[in-house]
């Protein structure tokens, strides 16, 4: 099935769901696991859940062999880099701070994406994505600035977490064209595992008792968010610009809402739902020029 700017779309918006929902596991997960521990336990089980998909995944035919594999190692390692830092400075943080402080300070990568993805392309962006940016920043502010919102000691950890995201959003984009998406998916999240349990081991925060307390945590936090969402950036990034990468992904601090109303109990106010709507406003605006063009492509 050929990709097209529609189907990478969808794609990253399945990614948006799985990872807002993942922000209730990994509140859960932090209750019992530290920060290196837990991240170094479910990024090193979705390496091994995709570890078998290296059978049925293809190199890439529109380059030769060596342009793929260099893309596919550079790409792996240097998003590798950028995850393993963004992954525990985000757990780390979201033992301190609120799943709804976690989840609006996160999306805000979707406002330093352009400026360095134009620092590293050279490429104008078209006046609607601008202003899908500027409507997905007011929406994120709605949704997730309130008379309860104040700032918790973990709120700088996950702010340094939200730039580090963008980094690898700008990464992946750029090596993605000719990167074979799985063994990239690997590189980087088996980096991140390793790098993890690492530092873990050697503050003796593996406890058996703890893992066994968070391993439903865990688990979900493997296969979803882990082994099946970051390959589908991945993938859809072969298509998608990085600018609308951010903006669909940022979708999550509204699909993180909805999983604390289904699993949390929790109730938004009117402003969070405002501020919701004009997030997905925000995306549909900025998405207009590639629908358009992705529809006179298409026979």
């Amino acid at each position: 099935m050929r990709l097209t700017t529609l189907r990478a779309d969808l794609l990253l918006l399945a990614a948006a769901v799985i990872w807002g929902s993942g922000f209730v596991a990994q509140r859960l997960g932090s209750a019992h696991l530290h920060a290196f521990a837990y991240t170094g336990l479910r990024f090193t089980l979705g390496t091994l859940l995709l570890l078998p998909l290296l059978a049925i995944a293809p190199w890439p035919t529109h380059v030769d062999r060596k342009t793929s594999r260099s893309a596919t190692l550079k790409g792996g390692i240097f998003a590798g880099l950028a995850m393993m830092f963004a992954a525990n400075a985000q757990q780390h943080g979201l033992a301190e701070t609120t799943a709804s402080n976690g989840a609006f300070i996160t999306s805000l990568y979707v406002v330093f994406v352009p400026f360095i993805a134009i620092a590293v392309t050279r490429h104008r962006l078209d006046w609607r994505v601008w202003l899908g940016v500027a409507l997905a920043v007011v929406g994120l502010g709605l949704l997730g600035i309130n008379s309860d919102f104040h700032i918790n000691a973990g709120d700088p950890w996950v702010l340094l977490c939200a730039v580090l995201w963008a980094f690898h959003v700008v990464i992946v984009g750029f090596y993605s064209k000719d990167a074979e998406p799985i063994r990239l998916s690997l590189i980087q999240l088996g980096m991140t595992g390793v790098g993890a349990l690492a530092i873990a081991f050697a503050r003796g925060d593996l406890r058996h008792e703890q893992v066994l307390l968070a391993k439903w945590a865990l688990l979900y936090g493997a296969i979803l968010p882990v082994a099946v969402a970051f390959t589908l950036q991945v993938v859809a990034q072969k298509k998608a610009p990085p600018t609308h990468t951010a903006l669909i992904l940022s979708l999550e601090s509204v699909f993180g809402m909805i999983a604390g109303i289904l699993f949390l109990a929790e109730r938004p106010t009117s402003q969070q739902y405002a501020g919701a709507a004009l997030m997905l406003f925000g995306v549909l605006v900025s998405q207009l020029p590639s629908f358009t063009t992705a529809s006179q492509r298409e026979p």
